[in-house]
């Protein structure tokens, strides 16, 4: 008699992990996973995570900093500081690099900005 509960519990849970696994498997995988690191000249390097769609990482503001990733395509060369920007002329140098994917593409980039106002102005959320 025990041996048959045993048997039927030992089922029991085995089909319910066979009923999750379809659940598990639709799931999609992150549209972009990204690791981005600012350094800033005189004070530490900072860095954090981003993964676009779901939405989420490290970042401070993901959903934003994603839709610029989207507006984009992932592509953060097509990134400008607008012609329109109020940027002073002071120089604290940053430098940005990020790294990881988008749709099963590999992104490597990486930018020099004269300061933070003009990093801001280029890449908005992205780089906030």
């Amino acid at each position: 008699m025990m041996r048959a509960i045993g048997t039927m519990a030992l089922c029991a849970a085995f089909l319910a992990c066979a009923a999750s696994a379809p659940a598990q498997a639709a799931a999609r995988p992150a549209k972009g996973k990204l690791k981005i690191v600012v350094a800033v000249k005189g004070s530490p390097t900072k860095g954090v995570t981003l993964r676009c769609s779901p939405d989420g990482g490290t970042h401070p503001h993901p959903k934003a900093a994603c839709d610029v990733l989207r507006r984009y395509k992932g592509d953060l060369s097509g990134m400008h500081v607008p012609k329109s920007n109020s940027c002073g002329p002071e120089v604290q140098p940053y430098a940005v690099v990020v790294k990881g994917t988008w749709e099963g593409k590999k992104v490597e980039w990486s930018k020099g900005y004269r300061n933070a106002c003009v990093m801001k102005a280029a890449a908005g959320a992205l780089l906030s």
